[in-house]
């Protein structure tokens, strides 16, 4: 029994190293992790199929731990198509409970009017975009935010519990659909997070766009994790495997679902590339490039001044949160944060600052799913 508990603990460890919480769906079929899983675990392949994908690992795990994910529940898979009735009283029920709180609904002005969801991964960028978006000039940005952490916080999560799905006996809780029914938001955004599926985002899609054909809409992506066992090894080490698991998953998960929402909606849907400025900032640090940070994960590596606190959240003591608020701005307003004068976050090194600011600049021109180009170098969109 001992045995294979702790077979079972090996196997979790690799399935973090497969896809981060805001990536998936690799499968045995093209990840050697999930095909050692699912030689060791051949129950795991729900739907017995022959393949483990990644969401049949973490379930799997889920049931032999006897817990629910790392957010305390497997993502909710249920896909639901509301009618027009329910729409509409999804709407209602959120105007009601939005009653003397923010508007639903605000004039066009100055800046970008954003609907957000997503987990504990997203929250970097919600809290810190207006932020830096006001500091831009663009003092008309507003934002509207239904977020919760980890699985509860998905694309489909979300969707789930503005029509009260998501958990039995829960109530409706419409956020974001009576901002949706008014037709008067730019930009739709999400963290994408393990076994999702075109679908989860084609269902906001279509409702957004009925109401408002002129919205955009973004996916933030999720960086690699940092696996403990990599303390033991030299800096050239961790660089080569940061790097392979952020390309497998940029070339796996990532390139399929963007493939597919591009097809469904040409030029409508973007990546938000966070894993690309995330390992920029690694790589720096490995480099002796960032004096600031004394460590890449603080709790692996006991430092207090790092890119990860826990080897998957940001660094608060650091700042790092901030280069979220960076990645969104620069992919919304097409402008690199490096042109933002006068903003000057509080306790970060300017030095440190000014390198977030260019990694999400540089990661955002360079990615194939960004959809920005910026080729002669004036820190704007061409």
């Amino acid at each position: 029994m001992k045995l294979y508990s702790a077979s079972i603990l090996m196997f979790a460890v690799s399935l973090t190293l497969v896809v981060p919480p805001a990536s998936a769906e690799p499968t045995s079929e093209n990840n050697e992790r999930l095909r050692a899983g699912l030689k060791r675990f051949p129950e795991a392949d729900a739907n017995k199929d022959g393949v483990l994908s990644a969401s049949e690992a973490t379930a799997f795990l889920a049931r032999k731990r006897g817990a629910r994910g790392r957010s305390g529940k497997v993502p909710n898979l249920t896909v639901f198509a509301p009618t027009a009735k329910d729409i509409e009283e999804a709407g209602a029920r959120g105007l009601r409970l939005a009653k003397g709180q923010e508007p639903v609904a605000f004039e066009k002005g100055d800046g970008l009017r954003v609907l957000m969801t997503g987990h504990s991964w997203v929250a970097p960028g919600r809290k810190t975009l207006p932020a830096i978006a006001a500091a831009a000039g663009y003092g008309g940005h507003r934002q509207r935010s239904h977020t919760s952490g980890g699985a509860t916080g998905a694309a489909n999560a979300i969707w789930l519990k503005e029509f009260g799905k998501w958990k039995e006996g829960a109530p409706p809780n419409p956020v974001l659909m009576p901002a949706v029914l008014t037709g008067s938001w730019d930009v739709m955004t999400w963290g994408s997070y393990y076994g999702d599926k075109p679908t989860y985002y084609s269902q906001w899609i279509d409702l957004c766009l009925k109401h408002n054909p002129d919205m955009v809409f973004f996916i933030q992506d999720g960086w690699p994790r940092f696996n403990p066992n990599w303390t033991s090894l030299a800096p050239d080490e961790i660089r080569k495997e940061v790097d392979a698991h952020q390309a497998e998953v940029h070339n796996g998960f990532y390139l399929s679902i963007y493939e597919a929402l591009e097809d469904a909606y040409p030029g409508k849907v973007r990546i938000i590339p966070a894993s690309r400025a995330v390992v920029d900032l690694i790589h720096q640090y490995l480099d002796g490039q960032l004096d600031n940070l004394d460590c890449v994960d603080e709790k692996s590596q006991g430092g207090s001044c790092g890119i990860y606190r826990d080897g998957g959240h940001l660094s608060r003591s650091s700042g790092i949160e901030h280069l979220v608020g960076y990645l969104y701005y620069g992919m919304l307003y097409r402008k690199s944060p490096a042109t933002i004068a006068d903003y000057f976050p509080e306790d970060i090194p300017d030095t440190f600052d000014l390198a977030m600011r260019r990694a999400a600049w540089r990661a955002i021109v360079e990615s194939p799913f960004a959809g920005v180009d910026d080729d002669d170098g004036d820190g704007v969109a061409d």
